[in-house]
């Protein structure tokens, strides 16, 4: 468990690191540079900087052990960062959005075009495009090697980003190459762009919104946890199954199971121990389990001169 947490605050340093460097260099080109797309990227980038401090400090949080007052542990900060990164996403969209409207009306209002972009913020945007291409390669791996929700999100982020600089290059490329009103292409290409950090942001936020209100594990899982205990030789029936995860990559599980009445209470703790091996088998050493045994009772009946015995669940 440490290890693994290790691993994925290591993988957010490289993000701060990125995430550092490419703002004050956007945004300084961009001025200089009188790009508006790029503007709008550095603004993109701040927003990434804020979000990375936040999401580090509730990383650093989230690897704490339960104590006294989080019996379950602390993972739901790293949801809580996951959701606080999504929304940020959304936000930096919706500003793109609204700035590239505003520019492309002042034209058809004023008739006033933006500036030329100089040739130097297409250098910028290929070196932002390369370096945020590779540092999403990074920590996607590390996500799925630390099955990490907000280094996903992360990564989904810096790919975001890629798409954005993408938009510049495209936007300034046009509008240097064609002049005249190809210059309305910056505003238009990061207001496409902006979509899509929009929708990479409903990825991101959907999700954890699910954990955070307590919403169950998919159905396809559930049924998997009712064939895991089935598959235990003596449990009969799993029922009334409850589900949900405590953190970003750990599960709560709870649910009544039926034994035999007349086995010693021993052999059927010993029979819920075995599910839950098998269950921390598939689901991780962290998960949390509760089971509760209903034993299965004899009770005899005569019809006419035979007995027949079944078994009923005791109330």
């Amino acid at each position: 468990m440490k290890d693994n947490h290790t691993a994925k605050v290591q993988a957010y340093h490289a993000s701060i690191w990125v995430n550092s460097i490419l703002p004050p260099l956007k945004l300084v080109v961009g001025i200089l540079g009188n790009s508006f797309a790029l503007i709008a990227d550095g603004i993109n980038s701040l927003a990434d900087i804020l979000s990375n401090l936040v999401v580090y400090l509730l990383l650093k949080v989230s690897g704490k052990p339960q104590d006294e007052d989080h019996d379950y542990g602390h993972g739901k900060y790293e949801t809580v960062a996951t959701f606080s990164l999504g929304a940020v996403m959304i936000v930096a969209g919706v500003m793109i959005v609204v700035d590239g409207i505003s520019t492309i009306a002042t034209y058809f209002t004023n008739g006033e075009l933006p500036e030329l972009p100089s040739w130097i913020v297409l250098a910028v945007a290929a070196f932002a495009m390369g370096l945020k291409e590779w540092v999403y390669h990074y920590t996607m791996k590390k996500a799925k090697e630390t099955r990490s929700e907000v280094l996903r999100a992360e990564a989904l982020d810096h790919r975001s980003d890629v798409f954005t600089s993408l938009a510049v290059l495209i936007g300034a490329g046009c509008a240097i190459a064609f002049g005249g009103v190809a210059r309305l292409m910056e505003p238009v290409a990061a207001i496409v762009v902006a979509g899509f950090v929009m929708r990479m942001g409903a990825i991101v936020t959907i999700p954890a919104l699910n954990k955070l209100t307590e919403a169950s594990l998919p159905q396809e899982t559930e049924e998997e946890i009712l064939q895991i205990a089935e598959s235990v030789e003596g449990i009969q029936l799993p029922h009334n199954l409850r589900t949900r995860m405590t953190g970003s990559d750990t599960i709560a599980i709870e649910m009544d199971v039926r034994v035999d009445g007349n086995i010693p209470l021993y052999e059927a703790h010993d029979l819920t121990i075995r599910v839950e091996e098998l269950l921390r088998e598939r689901f991780g050493e962290e998960t949390h389990i509760i089971i509760h045994i209903e034993p299965m009772t004899p009770f005899v009946h005569k019809v006419g001169s035979y007995k027949i015995i079944q078994n009923e669940t005791a109330q």
